[in-house]
């Protein structure tokens, strides 16, 4: 399989980890069911209360451009980096397995 992949690490401010957990799920659910997602996960690190992982797969690089561009999604962006402590650490990749 082959596809395009987000990876990025957050970090929130200090004590609202779980309230971006939930910014972040209401954010993914607001996008529907986008053409070309094929996964969305949310990773908590154990021992870091402040760090969540989120890894998203799409079919491809356009697909993800055209549901996550959108005004709507910008807006909540822009919440989202409102709770961060840092600005986020994202990299882009290629999925070369899925299982």
């Amino acid at each position: 399989m082959s596809g395009f992949a987000v990876y990025g690490k957050m970090t929130a401010k200090p004590g609202r980890r779980e309230e971006l957990i939930e910014l972040l799920r209401a954010t993914i659910a607001k996008l529907g069911d986008p053409p070309g997602l094929l996964s969305y996960t949310i990773n908590t690190p154990l021992g870091d209360q402040d760090t969540l992982w989120v890894t998203e797969a799409w079919t491809t690089r356009d697909a993800h451009d055209t549901a996550t561009k959108t005004t709507a999604n910008k807006a909540e962006t822009a919440r989202i980096m409102d709770m961060l402590a840092a600005p986020p650490d994202a990299a882009y990749g290629e999925i070369v397995l899925s299982r």
